[in-house]
């Protein structure tokens, strides 16, 4: 009895001890935790103290460089016809230019197993006062607005922006900046859809016409948020200035700090002369990608449309959602490579290739790439950019099957996703001084026109706008032509 009492007397004062130790270890992470916030708030307003001199010293003037013109590409006015009477030549063999590094290393897509349905958090109901829905591509988004429905803007000065940014950073603005970044992760956006869905937040809460506003607001939050962005004064109004990881074309920028900014949807006629300040909001040290690694989920607006192929006994059915081809249009001009690599919509995907995988079911992995370029080519009225909207555009994969023509490089670009996705091969873009073409690596020997990479790996050239021309034919004129590889 004696052992037992002594048993158990030891056992509550161990745990007695560890229940301490545990107030203790309590105690010290509240501390910690408390010392954390702390620290991050000091930081925080010595950031946001920093930020307010740079606004309120005088702007510097400079002249923005001239835009970086989109690649032009003569494209014929109609698509070249394959003339099967002619004997069938020698295959030729090419070397392509060097490889050009990308801009930035390409991200891997991101394509969902399932569809996932737009689903926001929604507010508690004492915080739905605070709360507006913003309407962005067809999708509400219900943001907090207590710190920045009243904006306090007074005019276009060094001492008004910098009273405006101190009277935002008193305000309790952290919940906007988690609604908003809520959202971006939500339905997707990537970096330039984030940078939309703050222009869109401005002209709801202060109207389309006040411009300086608008621009206050993206700046704030943008920074805010951690990217690299700028306040500028361009003919007597305040515009965003974007550092971004690529180049956009046909938007004047600045050179500051080795970072390109761009002018943030430019007055086409405007003056490339701009006063800005001198240092950035020191937590934004991150670029705004123009790569979409995941396809933003806006609620749907269905458009269909059939293409039927020349001789093919059914059309292929598909459905886009008109808000996504909304995004699509107002995106700036920038490389094909970043089109090439921006993921197919889950909807579309999953309609389309089943209808493809029925027609291509039992065939040799040429069967089936001549079944897909012979799709392709004859499936789709051709039209050049010119023609169709005035500018260079290549398209999103999405928006072949939206708009009602498409021209080379949309071709390509379609044509590889189908080959990769559909039979697992590895495909490349052949980039031409006026075409678009691409070549496909197959497992085994090919006999037609080929593109050899500098490890020696053999691509079969395949050219989706040589309408009638097999796998393996390579357009007259570029048989000697060295074409850019694009991965």
């Amino acid at each position: 009895m004696k052992k037992l009492c002594l048993a158990v007397g030891f056992g509550l004062l161990l745990a007695g001890a560890e229940y301490a130790l545990a107030q203790d270890l309590d105690k010290v992470f509240d501390e910690f935790d408390k010392q954390q916030k702390a620290s991050y708030e000091a930081f925080r307003s010595k950031a946001d103290a920093q930020f307010l001199e740079f606004l309120k010293e005088t702007w510097q003037k400079y002249e923005a460089f001239e835009p970086v013109a989109a690649p032009l590409r003569p494209e014929p006015p109609k698509p070249v016809q394959f003339d099967r009477s002619q004997p069938i030549p020698e295959p030729v063999k090419l070397k392509p230019l060097p490889i050009r590094k990308p801009e930035i290393p390409v991200q891997p897509e991101i394509v969902p197993t399932s569809p996932e349905p737009v689903q926001l958090s929604v507010p508690d109901s004492s915080d739905v006062a605070q709360r507006i829905p913003v309407l962005f591509y067809g999708t509400s988004i219900p943001l907090d607005v207590k710190a920045v429905r009243e904006l306090k803007l007074h005019g276009i000065s060094e001492t008004q922006v910098a009273e405006a940014w101190k009277e935002v950073c008193s305000q309790p603005y952290e919940q906007l900046l988690v609604d908003c970044m809520g959202a971006k992760e939500k339905l997707r956006l990537n970096d330039w859809g984030y940078l939309l869905l703050t222009k869109q937040l401005g002209v709801q809460l202060y109207g389309e016409q006040e411009q300086d506003k608008i621009s206050f607001l993206q700046m704030f939050i943008l920074a805010k948020s951690g990217y690299k962005i700028r306040l500028a004064k361009i003919d007597d109004h305040l515009k965003l200035m974007v550092a971004t990881a690529e180049t956009v074309y046909g938007v004047p920028y600045l050179r500051m700090d080795g970072d390109r900014y761009y002018v943030f949807q430019p007055d086409p006629k405007g003056s490339t002369s701009l006063y800005t300040y001198k240092g950035n909001f020191a937590d934004a040290n991150q670029l705004v990608s123009l790569q979409i690694t995941a396809v933003p989920l806006f609620e749907e607006k269905l458009t269909a449309r059939q293409f039927k192929a020349k001789d093919f006994s059914q059309a292929v059915e598909t459905e886009v959602n008109a808000h996504l081809m909304a995004f699509y249009a107002d995106y700036p001009q920038c490389s094909v490579a970043i089109h090439y690599h921006t993921p197919m919509s889950l909807k579309l995907r999953e309609r389309l290739y089943a209808q493809l995988r029925t027609l291509i079911q039992g065939k040799s992995e040429t069967e089936a790439a001549n079944l897909l370029i012979h799709f392709v080519q004859t499936a789709f009225d051709y039209q050049t950019d010119g023609e169709q909207f005035g500018y260079e555009k290549p398209f999103f994969t999405d928006e072949l099957f939206y708009y009602p023509a498409c021209d080379c490089e949309d071709r390509a670009m379609l044509f590889s996703a189908l080959v990769r996705d559909l039979l697992g091969l590895p495909v490349v873009l052949l980039d031409y001084p006026e075409h678009i073409a691409a070549a496909v690596k197959f497992p085994g020997s090919v006999r037609g026109d080929m593109v050899v990479l500098p490890n020696g790996d053999e691509y079969l050239i395949c050219d989706p706008t040589y309408i009638g021309a097999p796998i393996g034919r390579c357009m007259e004129r570029f048989k000697k032509v060295s074409p850019e590889i694009i991965e």
